[in-house]
Order: structure tokens, then sequence, then C-alpha cells
């Protein structure tokens, strides 16, 4: 008797790429607070009155309840799917950004609003895997999951850019307004539910 395994069928090149976009649209859009309160350190540091060993304290909050938020985002993941928490991530992102950039008037408010951004990176990087891991064929894994990690570099890109052309001509706020802008053009990206 022979043993016969069943393969699904390989995902259509169209939802292969659609999904690459998705998953690096997603990663940014969701790690780009904490990178960008990294590039203007400087300038938010004047007004919100903190020093670099401040900065290294909010980034590690940030990190930290990352990690923290990554189990039940995970749950969420599963149990909503990729689309749907990716979208949710995005969401939270943009809006931690315009809350930084209207509420963030002290340190303390700017440890707490980024630390609320942290959910949204956990959310963004479980829902572009998930979406990764399902709609990607085994022998393009690989070369997606790259292109997904270097979607964190390229937050740390933007972020570094949002210096010269917002930061020092119209001020670090507008610089997380325009981040928030940029992180909801995102939302067209991930492709819809499966």
């Amino acid at each position: 008797m022979t043993e016969t395994l069943s393969h699904p069928a390989p995902p259509a090149p169209r939802r292969t790429v659609r999904t690459n976009a998705g998953a690096i649209a997603t990663t940014i859009a969701c790690v780009l607070p904490v990178f960008l309160v990294g590039g203007l350190a400087v300038q938010m540091g004047d007004d919100l009155d903190f020093t670099p060993a401040r900065l290294g304290l909010a980034v590690s909050v940030y990190f930290g309840v990352s990690a923290l938020t990554s189990v039940p985002s995970g749950a969420l993941v599963e149990r909503y799917g990729p689309a749907v928490v990716a979208r949710a991530g995005i969401l939270l992102s943009a809006g931690s950004l315009l809350a930084v950039a209207g509420l963030a008037r002290s340190y303390p408010v700017l440890v707490a609003l980024l630390a609320l951004s942290a959910a949204a990176n956990a959310l963004g990087q479980l829902a572009s895997n998930a979406a990764l891991a399902r709609h990607v064929p085994a022998h393009r894994q690989g070369l997606s999951f790259g292109l997904k990690q270097a979607a964190i570099p390229v937050s740390t890109l933007l972020a570094g850019a949002a210096v010269p052309t917002v930061a020092l001509t119209a001020g670090w706020r507008w610089a997380f307004v325009v981040a928030a802008l940029a992180a909801l053009a995102a939302l067209p990206a991930v492709p819809p539910a499966e």
C-alpha cells in the first residue's frame, strides 16, 4: 500500500507578494514609535527634560512591555487571524504616535505612551510572522522572513530621516504626526482576512 501525502496547493505568487508587502508595512508601522523617540531624542529631551539615561530607560520599558505583551498577542493572532491583528497593531501604533505628538508634555507621559506603543509592536510582529508562515510557500519563507526583518532597519532609517526633513523644520511633534499618517498608510497593504 502506498501512502499518499496530501499537499495543499501552493499559494498564488500574487498572494505571496501581497503577504510579504503587508508583513513589511506592518512591521515598519508598528516598530516606528521607539525608533522615532530615539532619533528625535535631542529635540524631545530639551522639551521634556530627559537625559540619555532616561532615554535608555524609556526604550527599555518599551521592549520590556513588548516582550510581556507578545504572549497575549500571539493568542489574539490565533483567535482573530493575522490580518485583523495586523490592522489593530497599525492603528494602535498610529494612535500612540499621535498621542505622543499631542499629549507628551512630560517624561512620565512619554514613557507611558511609549509603553502603549510597545503593545502595537507585539501585535504587528506576531501578525506578520503568522501571515508569512501561513501564506508563503516553505521554499520562500527564508527570503520572506529576511525581508520582513529588514523592515526594522528601514523603520530606523525613516526615523532618522524625520530629523532633518520634519523635526528640524517644523518641530519634533510634527514628525510624530507625519509618522502616524505614514503608519495609517500601511493599512491598505495588509491583505484581507482569509
